[in-house]
């Protein structure tokens, strides 16, 4: 339900403000989730947040402006992976207060470069046979060790994994 919520104003935002930096939309979105779900002034109950991470590619500029609730952005560029940690608060709910500040992160980008986003269901998903979590650095060792792939068999290939770990 939060995710739906989430996009669907996200959407909303991203055509009322589209020269707005992505920072700036996870900040004005944490407010219309607040008021949407009635978290105002919550500390128990329904007070949780959303994970995000959201980028805003400037063609023109060739750079990659990004802010994370929660959530990172890989970065490979010319064979290195750089993981760029968004800010440790979620978009929404009670326990940070209603007006949040995220940080917008600027990336000169070059052709070949690859940018990854996900959500914490791949690293925090149990499986494996000692039902453990995937965790990120066996992530970090997927992308880094198939990024000679294209995207789209990379993305077979991190499936695959993903349904072999959880069984």
């Amino acid at each position: 339900m939060m995710a739906a919520i989430g996009c669907s104003l996200l959407n909303e935002l991203v055509v009322q403000h589209p020269h707005t930096d992505p920072a700036e939309l996870l900040g004005l979105l944490s407010e219309r989730m607040v008021q949407a779900l009635n978290q105002s002034g919550q500390r128990t109950g329904a007070g949780d947040g959303m994970d995000v991470a959201l980028c805003r590619i400037d063609r023109k500029q060739r750079e990659i402006l990004f802010a994370g609730a929660f959530r990172p952005l890989y970065w490979m560029h010319d064979g290195q992976l750089t993981v760029i940690n968004g800010d440790r608060k979620p978009v929404g709910g009670s326990q940070h207060g209603d007006h949040r500040k995220f940080t917008v992160h600027r990336v000169a980008y070059h052709a070949g470069d690859r940018l990854y986003l996900f959500s914490d269901g791949y690293v925090d998903q149990f499986g494996g046979p000692e039902r453990k979590k995937f965790m990120s650095a066996r992530f970090n060792e997927m992308i880094t060790g198939n990024q000679h792939l294209t995207m789209a068999q990379q993305a077979e290939l991190l499936d695959k994994a993903f349904l072999d770990w959880k069984g």
